[in-house]
């Protein structure tokens, strides 16, 4: 652990190192979307209303929903690691601290678990939302809020939680004829 957790803090110093003030905006723009999961709730939400997208927000929802109970419900609370910040307490987070255990990201598997639940049936839509993932996984690190671990397990997390779903319900849809499924 203690090499993981040295690694982790090189990564972070080095990612420290290309903090400027564009980029601070930018990314302030792309963590703050993740927060609380409103952005992704809303991104589902709008899928849904749609006949076309309607299979795609429920997949996308499902996945988010899922993703919620296993990261911050289950593993947040069985691994309870803490925080950059809190161990070394000289870092700058520049937003506010969150409050909850930091593994895994929530903000990023989230992210991945909606965007990727898109992508596998709409690449159109599906890519701007991977690369607004990606961004707010890095925006993690930039901020120093989690460690480069927390952000590579909870894309893990939001990847394997979006294929479970995709085929869990599309099992579903083709076993029982589920007409939003289809």
């Amino acid at each position: 652990m203690k090499f993981i957790t040295e690694w982790d803090l090189l990564v972070l110093e080095a990612v420290g190192d290309m903090r400027n003030p564009v980029l601070t905006f930018i990314l302030r723009i792309f963590t703050h979307l993740a927060d609380a999961g409103i952005f992704w709730i809303f991104v589902c939400l709008m899928l849904i209303l749609y006949p076309r997208t309607r299979r795609i927000g429920i997949f996308a929802a499902v996945a988010l929903a899922a993703q919620v109970l296993l990261g911050e419900v289950l593993i947040k609370h069985i691994v309870c690691r803490e925080r950059p910040f809190f161990y070394v307490p000289s870092i700058d987070t520049i937003i506010n601290h969150p409050t909850s255990y930091s593994f895994p990201s929530g903000h990023t598997s989230a992210s991945f678990a909606v965007s990727l639940s898109v992508l596998f049936q709409n690449r159109k839509l599906g890519l701007p939302l991977l690369v607004a993932a990606f961004l707010i996984g890095f925006s993690r690190m930039y901020f120093m809020v989690h460690y480069p671990t927390d952000v590579i397990c909870g894309m893990l997390l939001g990847t394997l939680t979006a294929i479970a779903v995709f085929f869990i319900l599309g099992y579903l849809s083709k076993k029982h004829s589920i007409k939003y499924l289809e």
